[in-house]
């Protein structure tokens, strides 16, 4: 079918769009301006039912009042080791965290209608929205009180509600971080076990006179010892992974009973010894797609995250995220609002030709980045709607563990933008994922489906994922899992790992239960800071900008990876091609602006989406002529 036909047979009956009457379909702009007049009012959300279970940790039960615990968020000195202050350091965030910990889970248990919320003194968009939640589900603030003050405290009843938290803990853990880094991640799997708070030798003395008796000895313990000793005594549904000399994700994994692994022994150190036997022991130890939560520090992705996703483990970056137990409270039955605002493909003038060029930004699935500063930073960035960003989101994980957040991510989505769920359900390599286990297909296909009931009940069409080897059989394999799970699916983009830009835009294709051709279209090349040089298809504005203007011809499709932590400078229309990474502040869809400007009028900025509908119009033309008269 030629182009001519194609747009004919697309035209040929809208008849149901909002009432419009039958046009032949000419990419006029009265006919644009009509199909661009639909928006996300017309869409049904997939519904939640109570046969969608949730496959994240979240809680269900809500606190009648909560506590909130000062002197950690925003503290800069949260994690360090030579404060002597019992309310400030590592010590102190521990055992804030451990109060955190505890307290939510015995509200959970039904044990207490008291909760425990870590104060944010940076005030992010996200953790005010999480409390806001709280407020509007009547949970009542009792105020602000610092960890030690909870702990020591004896607050008095009020109108019969139980105020105190302090009698909900058995005693004390010790730690020794200072001189021994891993029983900070001893201590945070023995708190749960033993229902008690940490507490490090520094403040030992203060915390006995005040009547707490010591439940277990980790200052000489390690990882190894923990996992020997309680391993059996964990939740194995998920896993949280952290470095030692932090504090963060610990109110998490204790609220839900996890167990914690650092890989380096001693904070972004690999040469000090990695825990890689006892994480292999625990990944197997795991329930099948139990998801794993955290990070760990100046180790390669591929020592830990692909060993999660060979064994079937989506990976949740979130190491500098809090306050998730109470966060992920809200997801509870007919909690999710809102759809992702989204182009309409009878919107585009299929009769041009250009070289079209869509931006697709990198590193969307990290929580912590969705909780902190994405939203100011990089979702409102200034040049995110001229830019008509494919913009790279942890929906589904934020669907369960902080749904607040994501409704409000939703709600400020720019126009003219494309929301893409990155990286299939959290961080995996679609041609690893289960690899190393007896049944990889059946895997990949029950955690494909999962992401696809979330992704139907936010409107998200477009699924980012990434390989180690986009061109390999076991790729292809996984695109095509993907595909068949999700019949709202519209395409995919695909990024991989590394360099991102190893599929040199490629375009591959996958087939869904419908028997209808997706489109995987690989990421040509990536704006990526690498310092001194661009080398493989990565590298400055000016140097991506120059190798598309020597490709170009009448037509042509490409996809641009934007890293998200690369910042380039506006040096103008420069020759020297590196100049741009040296001293500048302009990252998102700032740097995508910079690669814009160095192009001709023979190419022209689309969103992923319209790219996507682009590459299916010229490519599958009888196929797709069809699917916009059915679907839209």
């Amino acid at each position: 079918m030629d182009r001519k036909k194609f747009i004919a047979a697309v035209g040929s009956s809208i008849i149901g769009l909002h009432g419009y009457t039958k046009n032949v379909w000419n990419g006029s702009p009265e006919n644009v301006a009509k199909a661009a007049d639909f928006r996300n009012d017309t869409r049904i959300p997939h519904p939640i039912s109570a046969a969608n279970k949730f496959h994240q940790l979240a809680m269900t039960r809500l606190p009648r009042k909560y506590w909130e615990c000062m002197g950690v968020l925003g503290e800069e000195t949260r994690n360090s080791l030579s404060e002597t202050s019992k309310k400030r350091g590592l010590q102190y965030h521990l055992l804030c965290q451990s109060i955190a910990g505890l307290t939510n889970r015995a509200v959970e248990a039904g044990k207490s209608d008291v909760g425990v919320w870590l104060m944010d003194h940076a005030n992010r968009v996200s953790y005010q929205k999480g409390l806001a939640a709280l407020a509007r589900a009547k949970a009542k603030p009792l105020g602000k009180q610092s960890g030690i003050d909870l702990v020591t405290k004896f607050y008095n009843d009020a109108n019969g509600a139980k105020l105190n938290v302090n009698d909900l803990f058995d005693g004390y853990v010790l730690t020794d971080v200072v001189n021994n880094p891993e029983s900070n991640i001893v201590a945070s799997v023995a708190s749960h076990i033993f229902n008690s708070i940490i507490v490090d030798i520094r403040d030992r003395e203060f915390f006995e006179s005040a009547g707490y008796s010591l439940k277990y000895d980790a200052r000489n313990k390690s990882t190894v010892d923990a996992w020997r000793e309680f391993k059996e005594r964990c939740r194995n549904n998920a896993l949280v992974v952290m470095p030692v000399q932090t504090g963060e994700m610990r109110d998490f994994a204790i609220a839900h009973g996890l167990f914690v692994l650092n890989v380096n022994k001693q904070y972004a150190n690999p040469d000090s010894g990695q825990n890689l036997t006892i994480l292999e022991e625990v990944l197997q130890w795991l329930d099948p797609e139990a998801p794993i939560f955290g990070w760990e520090s100046k180790v390669g992705e591929k020592v830990f995250v692909n060993r999660a996703s060979l064994t079937g483990h989506p990976w949740i970056p979130c190491d500098w995220a809090y306050n998730l137990p109470l966060m992920s409270i809200q997801h509870l039955p007919n909690a999710a609002k809102g759809l992702v605002k989204e182009g309409h493909p009878k919107a585009i003038d299929f009769n041009k030709k250009k070289n079209f060029v869509a931006y697709y930004l990198s590193d969307g699935d990290n929580v912590q980045w969705m909780l902190n500063n994405y939203n100011p930073e990089y979702f409102n960035n200034v040049d995110c709607q001229e830019m008509k960003m494919g913009l790279g989101m942890a929906v589904y994980p934020l669907a369960m563990l902080a749904p607040i957040q994501l409704e409000h991510l939703i709600a400020c989505q720019p126009a003219n933008t494309t929301v893409v769920e990155s990286l299939g359900g959290g961080y995996i390599y679609v041609d690893t994922f289960a690899k190393d286990t007896d049944d990889r297909v059946a895997k990949l296909k029950k955690h494909a489906e999962n992401l696809a009931v979330v992704m139907k009940q936010r409107g998200v069409k477009i699924l980012g994922l990434m390989a180690q080897n986009l061109n390999s059989p076991a790729a292809l394999e996984g695109f095509n899992v993907f595909a068949k799970a999700n019949d709202q699916l519209e395409g995919i983009v695909a990024i991989q790992y590394s360099p991102y830009a190893g599929g040199k835009g490629k375009i591959l294709w996958a087939t869904n239960g419908n028997g209808v051709d997706i489109p995987i279209i690989t990421a040509k090349y990536s704006l990526w800071n690498k310092g001194s040089i661009n080398k493989n298809n990565e590298g400055t504005p000016a140097f991506v900008a120059n190798r598309l203007k020597a490709e170009e011809g009448e037509e042509s499709f490409s996809l641009i990876s934007v890293h998200a932590w690369s910042k380039f400078k506006d040096c103008g229309i420069t020759a020297d091609e590196l100049e741009e990474n040296h001293g500048g502040n302009l990252n998102g869809a700032s740097a995508a602006k910079l690669c814009k400007k160095h192009l001709n009028d023979t190419f022209e900025t689309v969103s992923v989406h319209e790219l996507i509908w682009r590459v299916r119009a010229t490519y599958r033309p009888e196929q797709t002529a069809q699917l916009l008269n059915k679907i839209y």
